[in-house]
């Protein structure tokens, strides 16, 4: 079986938590930006898909209410399939935003001190 939680590890600016502490639905959270992005329980998980949401369908999983996906972890898609959906369900909650900051606000540093130049 795929450990989910590696594959979203792998991706940048990722923090893993627990959500639901103690309870039934106590899940390892996955987040980047303070947005969680996959939530891994005994049974389940769930990240949030938009692109992808059609292919989930079609291969009999339930995409609920704004895209979030609910995977049974005893009949996972392929370890291709699930890499996919976690990268899109953290870029989704803002891996993509997370990993283009330093770079803008390095260009933007490089054009104020261009300007003081000039």
């Amino acid at each position: 079986m795929t450990d989910l939680g590696t594959l979203a590890l792998a991706l940048g600016n990722v923090q893993q938590g627990v959500a639901c502490a103690g309870t039934a639905l106590e899940s390892r959270t996955f987040a980047v930006g303070k947005k969680a992005f996959l939530f891994v329980s005994a049974k389940d998980a769930r990240l949030k898909l938009d692109s992808s949401a059609g292919e989930a369908k079609r291969l009999g999983f339930a995409v609920g209410a704004n895209g979030w996906v609910k995977l049974e972890l005893a009949s996972l898609p392929a370890a291709a399939v699930l890499k996919k959906w976690i990268r899109e369900s953290h870029a989704l909650m803002g891996g993509a935003r997370s990993a283009a900051k330093p770079a803008a606000k390095a260009a933007g540093t490089k054009a104020k001190k261009a300007r003081r130049k000039a």
